[in-house]
């Protein structure tokens, strides 16, 4: 009879990186900043930049000093 097997040990190698993306309305906030001041509504930068939105407006409220606060570059 063979002994029963619960617990087994694999090697794995894991990279971890301490690079941060920023996400999608945090990269878009400039454009979209930018598409708002020439008058353009949320709903068309919408369209125009193919996002949803809420994206569009999320990105119409991140505030870029927050970044910097947070560290995320």
């Amino acid at each position: 009879m063979h002994p029963i097997r619960t617990i087994s040990l694999i090697p794995v190698k894991i990279k971890i990186t301490i690079e941060q993306v920023a996400p999608l309305y945090q990269k878009l906030a400039p454009k979209i900043r930018e598409l708002k001041a020439l008058g353009m509504t949320q709903d068309q930068i919408a369209i125009k930049l193919n996002v949803s939105i809420k994206t569009v407006r999320k990105s119409l409220n991140f505030n870029f000093s927050d970044i910097q606060q947070n560290h995320f570059y």
